[in-house]
Formats: structure tokens, C-alpha cells, sequence
């Protein structure tokens, strides 16, 4: 590798190269110079000579510093991928020492697909699509993480958790055993004071059930009502207002973006770190669509979108407050035990 050359190392060959001249020049040239004593000007030239000598010297020695400070971090980074992959090795061992043919096949075979998955991972800088059990698992880990942030954090955390929810009558899946240790872990969070703030996105089918008049209740199949219901009855119901929660409310008009991207569950750590687990977990068809972002700009392509939207006027008691105007939708609610006040 050749090296690149630093300012430092331009201003040490200048003067290694102007010292001499320097020293000659004051001794033959310049007429004070010349008056100058045979030993007085032997002196000014060795100066003018030695200057180089002690510049390379500390040269050198910045060199070495630099060299031992790279080497330290290469040290270190690979002592970290190490300890990381020092669980492996063990594992794989194991299954060669075994000598059994079929454990090794299922072991090899095993090992090769999480291989493809994170070179798959690596190459396209997000997770992939994940299976509905590596969804709901990557939203434990999220939210223990920012659990973990605040604990350390104590008095000084200003971590915030960041989500999108759409309810189209399509993403309602029967996914409810894994929906309801989230729903647990949700509280959790809630309960540790962590703020919460989560955008909305209200389809046309469900705009017209709210704002018909009069409102009429629909039957229970209507899926996307009542999902909202629920999550009005979580936050916002008289006995269980969190304090800590803000709601806004967007039409999945307002931005067709935000209908393509249908939600997300992100955490925002104290240092601005912010960990995105993009999409939903499966459609109606079965589609795998949820993934974890890598990638910098995908990140801050998100960030943006919901700073856009998690503004006052789209608050959920305001800005249902001027859809619904008298059709009876806030008497419903108030009848439910849902209040905004």
C-alpha cells in the first residue's frame, strides 16, 4: 500500500530541505554573515544540518506511535470477532467429533443456510423478509435493548420509541400468541416511563365507518375498526391513559409512501442511534414483508417521514375531533371509556 502523504509530513521536508539552504545562505551570501567569525559561522551551518536530522527523528518516532496505535485497533477488532465467534467453533466441533453422518448433514446443511441469510444480509443491507417467529423476535430484542439503554442511562435517558401502525382490513392476521407477548412487552415499556409516540395510518374503509352519518357501529368482522378501537381502548381508555404516549393520525392519502411502507417499530437510544424494524409481518396472502434495516439512508429516509407527520396537527384528538365533527363517534368512544381529556 503506498503511503499517504500527511501535512505534517510536507512541513518536515520543506524544513529539512530550507535548513541547509538557510544556514548557507546566512553564511556566504548575507554580508552579516560573512562578518561572522570562522567558528560562529561552522556552528549556524551544523545547526542548518542537524535541523533535518532531529525533524526525521521525530518523524519517525510519529510514525512508530501511529503504526502501534493501528496495530492496537486491528489487535482489538479481531479479539472482538473472537469472543464473537468463539460460540461457533465449539458447536462445530462438536458435530465433527460426533461421527454421525446425520448429525452432520442436518448440522452442515443448517450452517450453510444461516450463512446464505447473512451474506443475503450483508450484500442487500437489511435483514431480508423475516419469518413471523424472527419478527416478533427482532421486537423483543428491540425493545429489551432500549429497556437496557435506559437502565444505564438512569436520570440521563431521552430515548424515545417510534412505530407506525396501519390498519387496511388486509394486515390482520391471526397471529395472536406471538401479538400478545408483544402486547405484554408494550406495557412494559409503557410502565418504565419510555415516551412513546406512534403515527396512525387510517384507510379510506375506515375514514368512511368514523365519519359516516350517524356513525353506525359495523359488525365484528370489520377487523380494521376494530383493531383501531383497541389500540384507542389500550392508550386512551379512562382507567389506563398513558401518560407517556402521543398518537397522530395520517390518511393513507396524505403520503403514498407511508401506505407502500404499511409500519414500523423503531427505537431511538440516547445517543441517536436508531434501530428500525421496517414493514409488517405477514399479508393476507401469507407474504413475508417485515425486515431490519442497514442501511444509512433507508434509516434516515424513515426518520423523516415520521418527523413529518409526529406534529401537533396530527395529533389523534385533534385531528379526530375535526373528522368526525357530530355524528356520535366521540359519544361512542366516551360510552367505551375512551377519552382524550
Amino acid at each position: 500500500m503506498r503511503k499517504k502523504w500527511t501535512f505534517w509530513d510536507i512541513v518536515v521536508l520543506v524544513l529539512e530541505i530550507l535548513s541547509p539552504l538557510a544556514a548557507i545562505i546566512i553564511t556566504y551570501f548575507i554580508p552579516q554573515g560573512k562578518e561572522l567569525d570562522s567558528d560562529m559561522r561552522l556552528s549556524i551551518i551544523g545547526a542548518g544540518i542537524s535541523i533535518p536530522v532531529v525533524l526525521l527523528q521525530i518523524s519517525i518516532t510519529q510514525g512508530q506511535n501511529k503504526s502501534e496505535s493501528d496495530v492496537e485497533k486491528i489487535d482489538n477488532n479481531v479479539n472482538e470477532l473472537s469472543e464473537k465467534v468463539n460460540h461457533i467453533s465449539p458447536v462445530l466441533e462438536q458435530v465433527f467429533l460426533s461421527g454421525n453422518d446425520r448429525i452432520q448433514r442436518f448440522a452442515y446443511r443448517r450452517f450453510g443456510e444461516a450463512c446464505k441469510t447473512i451474506q443475503s444480509a450483508v450484500n442487500n443491507n437489511n435483514s431480508g423478509n423475516l419469518r413471523p417467529n424472527e419478527y416478533y423476535e427482532e421486537l423483543m430484542f428491540l425493545a429489551d435493548l432500549i429497556l437496557k439503554d435506559k437502565a444505564e442511562s438512569k436520570n440521563r435517558f431521552s430515548g424515545e420509541i417510534w412505530a407506525m401502525t396501519g390498519f387496511a382490513e388486509e394486515e390482520w392476521i391471526a397471529d395472536e400468541g406471538y401479538e400478545r407477548l408483544w402486547t405484554d412487552k408494550l406495557k412494559d415499556l409503557v410502565d418504565a416511563g419510555i415516551k412513546t409516540r406512534r403515527l396512525c395510518l387510517m384507510p379510506d374503509s375506515l375514514y368512511d365507518i368514523i365519519t359516516r352519518q350517524p356513525f353506525v357501529e359495523p359488525s365484528t368482522d370489520v377487523h380494521s375498526f376494530w383493531g383501531f378501537i383497541e389500540l384507542l381502548e389500550s392508550y386512551y381508555g379512562t382507567r389506563v391513559r398513558k401518560k407517556v404516549t402521543e398518537h397522530y393520525i395520517i390518511s393513507e392519502r396524505d403520503n403514498p409512501r407511508l401506505e407502500e411502507i404499511k409500519g414500523f417499530f423503531a427505537i431511538k437510544l440516547i445517543n441517536g442511534d436508531l434501530h428500525i424494524l421496517y414493514g409488517e409481518t405477514v399479508d393476507a396472502n401469507g407474504a413475508l414483508t417485515a425486515k431490519v434495516l442497514f442501511d444509512s439512508n433507508e434509516i434516515q429516509e424513515v426518520r423523516r417521514l415520521f418527523e413529518l407527520y409526529a406534529r401537533s396537527n396530527y395529533k389523534i384528538e385533534k385531528k379526530l375531533a375535526g373528522m368526525v365533527a357530530a355524528n356520535g363517534f366521540m359519544t361512542y368512544l366516551q360510552s367505551r371509556g375512551i377519552s382524550f381529556d
